[in-house]
């Protein structure tokens, strides 16, 4: 039950394509804002009971979130998916050239594969059981809480990404496909500290539940439940 782990996922990854220096001022002319598409994803949550505790822990060692010494009754796992694609047109320049512009431009950041772990060996409606159980819900319910804040703002910095990037001259229609490879480049580049931002930001609140004071408390709920229920 230690801190989430993150799979940032950026699925295109282009070379850079070098432009004529001095020669992009001619297609100023055709800046435009383009059109912002903006999508998510919770992903669906899955349970799986199917390993023991030791497994789970093996798990949580591969990721790196289960210290030495400690076990893992439980795991919150999950993706975070992060996608730009661009739409462009392109105009004769005044010089001859070819102007490209982005026309729309398609942001997805969401979640893939949550799942929560919990150990067969955990008798179903023990109290330990529903004590691991909640803790990993709540893990994934601060994924939900921190996208749908974070989502506001993802929009906002992409707006202001859009709004700064200028259209491309380029010398031949065949350079084209680059110059839009170009365009996805520079919009993930310009975004990628916000989301580095975000997962730093996500981390720091699940802390605040993986922590060895809430692990003892946590504890403490069985221990005094079952004295109780022994009497």
């Amino acid at each position: 039950m230690k801190k989430l782990f993150f799979i940032l996922i950026f699925l295109i990854f282009f070379p850079s394509l070098t432009f004529a220096a001095g020669k992009d001022d001619v297609c100023l002319r055709y800046k435009t804002m383009p059109e912002l598409v903006f999508s998510t994803s919770y992903g669906k949550l899955v349970y799986d009971r199917s390993r023991n505790q030791q497994q789970l822990t093996d798990i949580g060692k591969q990721f790196g979130i289960v210290e030495q010494g400690l076990f893992a009754s439980g795991l919150a796992l999950v993706g975070v998916n992060y996608h730009v694609s661009v739409n462009t047109a392109s105009r004769v320049a005044a010089d001859g050239g070819i102007c490209v512009i982005p026309v729309r431009v398609e942001l997805f950041i969401g979640y893939q594969n949550p799942i929560i772990y919990i150990s067969k060996e955990l008798e179903e409606g023990s109290c330990e059981y529903n004590v691991v159980l909640r803790h990993e819900q709540t893990h994934q319910q601060i994924n939900t809480a921190a996208l749908e804040y974070f989502i506001p703002r993802l929009k906002s910095a992409a707006l202001s990404v859009l709004n700064n990037v200028p259209p491309q001259r380029i010398d031949n229609s065949g350079q084209i496909d680059a110059a839009t490879r170009q365009f996805v480049h520079t919009y993930s580049a310009q975004l990628e500290p916000l989301i580095n931002f975000f997962k730093a930001e996500l981390l720091r609140e699940q802390s605040k539940l993986d922590n060895h004071e809430n692990y003892q408390l946590e504890g403490s709920l069985c221990r005094y439940y079952n004295q109780n229920h022994r009497r």
